[in-house]
């Protein structure tokens, strides 16, 4: 199709494109561990920059937790265990046939994920990712993941994808992005990259049927 005509990179997003993601389940995790209403522990998560913090690196796993425990009013008797399985209870299964699709598309594209995410959700996913699909890590998958952890900068910023465009020589024109928030898109389409807003309606398979 002339859609893809002229794409030699196809860039995916992790949570909610290759991965589904439930944040119900880990703010259900977090009320339970800690006796605060859900839509009280919903209220913590949007105020609170420790998440994004994460996310783009300023803080690490352990820093994370302890800080988790100060917003959820818990004290050292909750293990860090016990809140990484919290954390981690919104990544649900991979399903295989979506790792077979990117697999496939390698024989024709360059293949990278760009994700907003974190170390712990990271070596989750790998072990969703191998207990599913058998494959051991997403960086095997792809020719390289960029995890904003190590950037140091989170999606929307415009920064983000150039960064990522660079560091391998791809050149924007010739490059896919799939995401499922909107403001990441209108990011990557800041700077000249095509893309295509991922719903439950508009799945990577529909919208990459015809690469």
């Amino acid at each position: 199709m002339d859609e893809f005509k002229h794409i030699k990179n196809i860039i995916f997003d992790l949570g909610a494109v290759i991965i589904p993601i439930d944040f119900e389940k880990t703010f259900c995790a977090f009320s339970n561990l800690s006796g605060i209403p859900v839509d009280e522990i919903k209220t913590r998560y949007l105020n609170a920059t420790l998440f994004v913090d994460f996310e783009t690196g300023l803080i690490g796993n352990f820093a994370f937790l302890q800080g988790l425990r100060l917003l959820l009013n818990m004290d050292q008797t909750i293990s860090d265990h016990e809140l990484r399985n919290a954390w981690n209870a919104l990544l649900l299964d991979i399903p295989e046939e979506r790792i077979n699709r990117i697999l496939e598309l390698t024989d024709t594209y360059r293949i990278f994920i760009l994700s907003n995410t974190n170390p712990i959700h990271i070596k989750a996913v790998n072990q969703i990712l191998y207990d599913f699909t058998g494959s051991p890590t997403l960086e095997e998958v792809v020719e390289h993941a960029f995890y904003s952890y190590d950037m140091g900068m989170i999606k929307p910023d415009p920064n983000i994808y150039t960064t990522a465009l660079a560091q391998f020589g791809l050149i924007a024109d010739e490059t896919f992005f799939l995401d499922d928030n909107a403001d990441n898109i209108a990011g990557a389409q800041s700077v000249g990259i095509h893309t295509a807003l991922v719903t439950e309606q508009h799945s990577l398979f529909e919208i990459l049927k015809h690469a």
